[in-house]
């Protein structure tokens, strides 16, 4: 079951990034601002915690 669910995702990706490569291309930049933003805030924290 996990492995046909996975097999389903992959699936999603390829027909998504085929079919909307700027959709795909958006939730990839959302995906890497959201890391930026995690990584800028724990920056943040052990500057001010030191």
């Amino acid at each position: 079951m996990k492995k046909a669910l996975i097999i389903l995702l992959i699936a999603f990706v390829v027909y998504f990034l085929l079919a909307e490569p700027e959709g795909m291309a958006a939730i990839f930049t959302s995906i890497g601002s959201w890391f930026a933003d995690l990584f800028n805030a724990i920056i943040t924290f052990f500057t001010e915690l030191f």
